[in-house]
């Protein structure tokens, strides 16, 4: 599975994933993404096949919704929570998205809240 991390993520999460073997990129990490609206960093996702993963749930659940329901469907989301695993603590977030990565495929269409890595 492909990843594309939202602006609030720290591209040295990606960078770390991708030290593990993933195929993961974040929006802070390209000049052109950054500030970009939250429906401009969802199209992306979908046309290189990536499912989002972001603290913003509110935005890219409704843009999941309305994809489903234009039947586009989308790669997947996963929502993390700031409280359970803070954006700044970045070995827990690499390890959480490393153990999803790890585990089963879940398709196209998933919304999921990462839980951390035990």
């Amino acid at each position: 599975m492909k990843l594309l991390l939202d602006e609030h993520i720290s591209g040295r999460v990606a960078d770390r994933l991708r030290e593990r073997g993933h195929d993961v990129i974040a929006v802070a990490a390209y000049s052109k993404l950054r500030g970009a609206t939250d429906r401009k960093v969802f199209e992306l996702a979908q046309r290189q096949g990536r499912a989002v993963v972001t603290y913003d749930r509110d935005d890219f659940e409704g843009l999941a919704r309305e994809s489903d329901g234009f039947n586009r469907g989308h790669h997947g989301l996963v929502v993390v929570h700031p409280v359970r695993i803070p954006s700044r603590d970045i070995a827990r977030l690499t390890d959480a998205l490393d153990h999803f990565l790890q585990g089963p495929e879940l398709g196209q269409g998933f919304m999921i809240w990462l839980q951390e890595a035990k």
